[in-house]
Parts: C-alpha cells; sequence; structure tokens
C-alpha cells in the first residue's frame, strides 16, 4: 500500500501541513504541503521527496562500501 499520510499537529487547511510517504507501514520520505495547493501538487511533492530519499539512500550506501575498503 502506497499512503501519504498528514502528520502535522495541528489541521490547518490553510496553512503548511506536514506529510508522509509511506509503502506499508515503511516510511519512505517527509514533505511539506499546502492543502490549498491541491492533489497534483501534493502527488507532485511526494514524487520529488521519495527522488531525493531513494539517492540519499544511494549516498549511503555508496558511502558505506567505500569506508569499509
Amino acid at each position: 500500500m502506497i499512503a501519504i499520510v498528514n502528520v502535522s499537529t495541528h489541521d490547518d487547511m490553510f496553512g503548511v501541513n506536514e506529510y508522509e510517504l509511506r509503502i506499508n507501514q515503511r516510511v519512505i520520505a517527509r514533505f511539506e504541503h499546502v492543502r490549498q495547493e491541491g492533489l497534483t501538487v501534493c502527488l507532485q511533492k511526494a514524487a520529488k521527496a521519495a527522488e531525493k530519499a531513494k539517492w540519499e539512500e544511494a549516498a549511503r550506501m555508496l558511502e558505506a562500501l567505500t569506508s569499509n575498503a
């Protein structure tokens, strides 16, 4: 299951909210979104956050491999 979950401590329709992008129960990334921007923008931000998380994970793995060599 892929889920975008509002994890803000408030429920603000007009301000910035914090979201988690999850695959099953694993949190893939976090990002901020203003609900007024709409679903399309939210999905674009989720995709961008997922891409960033993927490259950060790749960089961590590469660093681990090169530091152990």
